[in-house]
């Protein structure tokens, strides 16, 4: 088995590495010249205040769901764990420790 020479760069890998961190810097300056534009008030200024949750949700649920039983006590358990204590860390500590815990002991 012989593996790759992980030394030398091919023109290619540069060239995608140096594109792919222009388009990250040009989506942060992207927002960062558009936070301006932004609604500050009303119903859009709220809509894009929510607007992070419901993209992790909308990830967050499908997985949830996708790993069956222990997934959804795993969600239930975080969500739970954040209403009592409205800790980010613990929730997600609570969750993952449930589903650690079941799928160890339960298979």
């Amino acid at each position: 088995m012989s593996f790759a020479d992980l030394t030398t760069f091919s023109t290619a890998s540069v060239l995608t590495i140096l594109g792919m961190a222009a388009v990250t810097y040009g989506m942060r300056l992207g927002g960062l010249l558009m936070a301006d534009r932004l609604p500050q008030h009303g119903r859009w200024a709220h809509v894009l205040e929510r607007l992070p949750g419901a993209v992790l949700i909308s990830v967050w649920v499908p997985s949830a769901l996708s790993a069956g039983p222990i997934g959804i006590a795993g969600a239930a358990a975080t969500v739970i764990t954040m209403i009592v204590v409205r800790n980010l860390f613990a929730a997600m500590v609570a969750g993952m420790v449930l589903v650690a815990a079941g799928r160890y002991f339960l298979g």
